[in-house]
């Protein structure tokens, strides 16, 4: 015998009451609903998506945004498991004999609500999420409806994550797009014919039904045999509404640039100036057998994306300034304290401190940085400087490839200072190609890469503090890791197999043995689990639903494409026209 029953918690996590079929007369009010739950959906870690079912409001009493847990137990005396709980999000009318009832499981609705407000320090991988979701339960933003996550539902990755600033990111984007792609594994299947296949896979993420954050990978096979009564296995139609084999990501806070060009022609110097443009990096996540689609993903300007370049040698200049019965001529050398490496080792607790010379009121300094011939290209400047402003960055480079007589390749690049409250300062695409066709290694001629930050100090009698200065480009390992995950390719052969009852736990993997009529095995192969549901048939008896190689319906997944394409291109567009 098989008995379920749900459990219902407040939005704040405080329980309300739990109802059971057939509950002895001490227990209360039964369990009412119409044909049982339906679709509970259960991802192969565990993590709980959606489930819909249909029953009496009155008795039900689950109002919005409550918690509904659903649980299972075989027998009249077995222990209670969880095996599905999420947020309802659609609730039955009190007037209606028969209400409609939506759940979505934390991952999907309220981890895309609540925020993370912490630094998550350098760490491994599953230690750094583990943070994570213990800063958000203690930051009261779900109430006590989440358990603490341990190191079996996340346990460590022995993968090192670079630190990230939480900066108010929805907890659920934070971790899909920069937390999930840092971590990758190949998985191997068995083809029907004995052959193997490969597979790259991420950290899959989410709430399990114990109301407990779980991220990593699944483990176990799912061994399901046709020859067990009440097993069918069945083909899916394969879907390819969702395409992306190609992601554009977008920075587009930039600065509008002017400088000088110099093509080594003879010409001489040619001015230009270019407006604001976007910063963008493509990059191939999957492979284009089945063609080219691009995703286009937006990303803030923040620090932690961006590597800081070290230059070779710093000194300063005071550029404006007072005699004020200084020699003739004045001393331009200010005072500097302080190590120049400080400019680019990322520790904001140290510093460089620059004041006037003697005699002399300083209006502005200027630091120049000069950087060795294999520096790569550079995205732009991080600067931040306290008793003063960044008023002007300079980046300029010479060509080693060119003879300097008659004019070697240069090329310059000018902004008026950082506009970003992390002080980061990028170059759109159309400057930054300028500064590319100098930008060389090597060479029998002279090169050079220069940059100049421009200080303006509130009281010119008084020093400045420079915490930051140089240039930075994007960390192309952490922009894989934004952009991994979203690639999407068909999946062929997808296999939906349909066993009897509820009494299945979430696996890695699904081994299938189909047979004929007369109990032969026709072929065994291994198949990921991409999803299980657990269902309840017309006449009341459960069932578990297992997919493998494909979530969703076709139909569904078209449905779904089409919304989130709708809200990317919104998302993408606002980005863009805000450049």
């Amino acid at each position: 015998m098989e008995e379920y029953r749900i459990r219902v918690l407040s939005p704040d996590g405080i329980e309300r009451h739990v109802l059971e079929l057939d509950p002895p007369l001490t227990r209360g009010t039964p369990l009412y609903l119409a044909g049982g739950p339906r679709r509970m959906e259960v991802g192969p870690l565990g993590d709980c998506r959606e489930a819909t079912f249909e029953g009496d409001p009155t008795t039900l009493g689950i109002g919005p945004r409550d918690t509904v847990q659903v649980q299972y137990r075989t027998g009249t005396t077995g222990p209670w498991l969880n095996k599905y709980a999420g947020t309802a999000v659609i609730t039955g009318s009190a007037r209606s004999e028969v209400g409609r009832y939506k759940l979505q499981g934390f991952r999907y609705r309220r981890l895309t609500e609540v925020e993370v407000r912490t630094l998550l320090a350098e760490a491994d991988l599953g230690a750094q999420v583990r943070q994570l979701f213990t800063d958000v339960i203690a930051s009261g933003q779900l109430g006590s409806t989440l358990l603490p996550p341990t190191t079996d539902t996340i346990p460590s990755l022995n993968i090192t994550s670079a630190a990230i600033q939480g900066n108010f990111w929805p907890a659920a984007k934070l971790i899909d797009e920069r937390l999930k792609g840092r971590s990758r594994q190949t998985r191997t299947y068995l083809n029907p014919d004995g052959s193997t296949q490969a597979k790259d896979v991420n950290p899959d993420w989410g709430v399990n039904a114990d109301l407990r954050p779980v991220f990593g990978y699944p483990t176990g096979t799912l061994v399901i045999d046709e020859i067990v009564t009440g097993v069918e296995i069945d083909g899916m139609d394969t879907d390819s509404s969702t395409l992306v084999t190609d992601v554009r990501v977008v920075f587009a806070q930039t600065l509008a640039a002017q400088g000088l060009e110099n093509a080594a022609d003879g010409t001489g110097n040619r001015r230009y100036q270019d407006v604001k443009s976007p910063l963008t990096y493509p990059i191939s996540v999957a492979p284009r057998t089945f063609g080219e689609a691009w995703r286009g993903l937006p990303l803030p300007v923040d620090v932690s994306l961006f590597q800081r370049l070290p230059a070779s040698n710093a000194q300063a200049f005071a550029t404006g300034f007072i005699r004020q019965g200084a020699p003739n001529p004045p001393n331009i050398t200010p005072t500097v304290t302080g190590n120049w490496s400080a400019l680019w080792d990322g520790d904001a607790l140290s510093a460089v401190t620059i004041g006037p010379p003697p005699d002399v009121t300083v209006s502005s300094y200027t630091v120049q940085l000069l950087f060795s011939d294999a520096t790569p290209l550079p995205d732009g400047w991080e600067a931040k400087v306290t008793g003063g402003s960044i008023s002007q960055l300079t980046v300029e480079a010479r060509d080693g490839l060119v003879p300097p007589n008659g004019g070697s390749h240069t090329a310059s690049a000018t902004v008026s200072g950082p506009n970003t409250p992390t002080g980061v300062a990028l170059l759109g695409d159309t400057t930054r190609s300028r500064l590319a066709g100098a930008w060389t290694q090597g060479g029998n001629w002279s090169s050079g890469k220069t940059v100049y930050i421009q200080i303006t100090p509130v009281d010119p009698q008084q020093p400045v503090v420079l915490s930051a200065g140089t240039l930075v480009r994007v960390n192309p390992a952490l922009l894989a890791a934004s952009a991994t995950p979203l690639a999407r390719i068909p999946t062929l052969n997808p296999v939906t197999a349909r066993l009897p009852g509820w009494n299945y736990s979430p696996a890695a993997t699904a081994q299938l043995t189909l047979r004929d009529a007369l109990g032969n095995a026709v072929e065994t192969r291994e198949l990921p689990i991409e999803l299980l549901v657990y269902d309840t048939d017309d006449d009341g008896e459960l069932y578990t639903e297992v997919r493998c190689g494909q979530r969703d319906e076709a139909e569904a997944l078209s449905f779904t494409s089409a919304i989130s394409a709708r809200d990317q291109n919104a998302t993408t567009d606002a980005v863009q026209a805000s450049t």
